[in-house]
């Protein structure tokens, strides 16, 4: 499991870096995944990777910090899920409220999401075998 959480790591990091490199690919990939199916498939992979963090939350490096962060994830996976079923209108907004406030934003973002994703991947990277 510990492996599951450290290839979500890498994922959410690459994700952050394609933020940071290319930004309008990013905001091109929010405003075209605004369906209640797209919703529901990112509240399944949230909620999942939330259960993974919490359940490798012990043999991380970081236990009470992943742990935290698992039940974050998982909050934000059953709030997706209500969006997609009862907000998609109000989502479509604030996306692109987002998308409009300039590259430099959504760079932001892209730093922010790269500073997760490398923190899940070194949290929970496998333990290194001696030499």
């Amino acid at each position: 499991m510990k492996n599951i959480a450290f290839v979500f790591g890498l994922c959410i990091a690459t994700v952050g870096g394609v933020g940071i490199l290319a930004p309008s690919s990013l905001v091109w990939i929010a405003q075209h995944v605004v369906t209640s199916g797209a919703f529901y498939l990112i509240a399944t992979v949230r909620v999942a990777l939330g259960l993974v963090l919490i359940s490798v939350a012990s043999a991380s490096r970081a236990p009470k910090a992943v742990r935290v962060l698992g039940y974050v994830i998982l909050i934000a996976g059953i709030t997706t899920a209500l969006t997609g079923l009862l907000a998609i209108g109000r989502a479509l907004a604030i996306i692109e409220w987002w998308s409009q406030q300039g590259l430099g934003i959504v760079r932001l973002t892209g730093v922010l999401v790269l500073a997760l994703g490398i923190f899940v991947a070194y949290a929970c990277a496998p333990a290194r075998r001696a030499a």
